[in-house]
């Protein structure tokens, strides 16, 4: 019988690579390919956004930054994941109208059952052990393909994924954004002592087999992409570009408004920044001061200064370029002198540090 199923497992841990990979084996010609193929895969830490996700408000960039963990948008809808070596990827491409929101994660239930773990998939789409969820699931369809893929926590550690996704700005941002849906989680390990990459890639491989070729075996035919594949393939080399780019990034966060404020010695102040398509494009503040005090400085022309200052700057990228724009004093004093303070805590306020990551194939 001539097999119809493929599976593919990378050997490499770059995340963007990874993606690469993805949206390759997603966009080959139909001739080409497989019309059901299984895709495995693992990436070092890093957090990936759903494609209409607010980044600000899904995760904790201060300590992403700090702890140099990257951000990365990916392609496909749903919510915002913790990707790290200790749980594997998996993205199963079909035809669009063999397209279901919970076959692949029946069939990545199965495959667990290989391994002693008794999962099921619940009303929400997610794969769960215990009732509580080891994976999620996003989509894309495009045109007459389609691909559902999925995060399986294997031995992940928990807290730092709590850590990661607790953002502290979530309570002052409000824009339209796909929010992410919290639910209780546990991992493979906790219901396996002996379950690995290698296992629960090896079992998949074979339900997938098993479901689309009606034979085992699949699981001893996986085809290897590393990074031989990537640089052979200058398609690979514009797939990872795209999602790297400002644009991409930061510029497909729907738009929203971040509001701050702050109690001085003068007075109270309170900003609200509107940020479209990753520039803040509006500021409108408000200044009160106390009733014993006088400004250190022309009260009335703080919001204009306010608003110059920062409108057409780029929010929060994590870039140099736009740090040192946010460091440049003597163009807040072109703008407001004697106000030291606002300056300091508007750059407090709105800059979670540099993201000094960069992926370099």
């Amino acid at each position: 019988m001539p097999r119809t199923a493929q599976a593919y497992i990378s050997t490499v841990t770059d995340p963007w690579i990874n993606l690469a990979f993805e949206e390759w084996l997603f966009r080959r010609p139909s001739h080409a390919a497989s019309p059901h193929t299984v895709y495995l895969w693992r990436n070092n830490p890093c957090v990936v956004i759903g494609r209409n996700q607010n980044p600000f408000k899904e995760c904790n960039l201060p300590w992403l930054r700090a702890n140099r963990v990257p951000v990365i948008r990916r392609r496909s809808g749903g919510g915002t994941v913790v990707h790290a070596l200790g749980n594997t990827n998996y993205t199963c491409f079909m035809p669009r109208e063999s397209f279901n929101r919970d076959f692949s994660a029946n069939i990545v239930a199965r495959a667990l059952h290989q391994l002693d773990i008794p999962a099921h998939v619940n009303a929400r789409h997610d794969i769960v052990v215990d009732n509580r969820k080891v994976s999620g699931s996003a989509f894309k369809v495009v045109h007459e393909k389609a691909y559902a893929h999925g995060t399986m926590l294997i031995s992940s550690d928990l807290e730092s994924l709590g850590t990661q996704l607790k953002s502290p700005r979530k309570g002052a941002l409000v824009g339209k954004g796909v929010e992410s849906f919290p639910s209780k989680v546990t991992r493979l390990i906790d219901h396996s002592y002996t379950v690995t990459h290698t296992d629960f890639c090896r079992a998949v491989a074979e339900e997938f087999g098993i479901v689309y070729n009606k034979e085992a075996g699949l699981k001893n035919h996986m085809t290897e992409l590393g990074m031989a594949d990537f640089n052979s393939n200058p398609k690979m080399q514009e797939y990872y570009d795209e999602i790297k780019t400002f644009e991409w990034k930061w510029g497909q966060t729907p738009t929203f408004t971040h509001a701050i404020e702050k109690e001085f010695r003068w007075g109270h102040l309170k900003s609200i920044l509107t940020i479209s398509e990753g520039v803040i494009v509006e500021v409108a503040s408000e200044v009160a001061s106390s009733s014993n005090l006088v400004f250190p400085f022309e009260g009335k022309f703080l919001p204009d200064a306010i608003s110059t200052f920062l409108v057409g700057t780029r929010y929060d990228d994590g870039a140099v370029s736009t740090w040192d724009t946010l460091n440049d004093v003597n163009r807040w004093e072109m703008g407001m002198q004697n106000a030291g303070d606002v300056y300091e805590w508007l750059q407090s306020a709105i800059w979670s540090g540099i993201d000094s990551v960069e992926s370099q194939p």
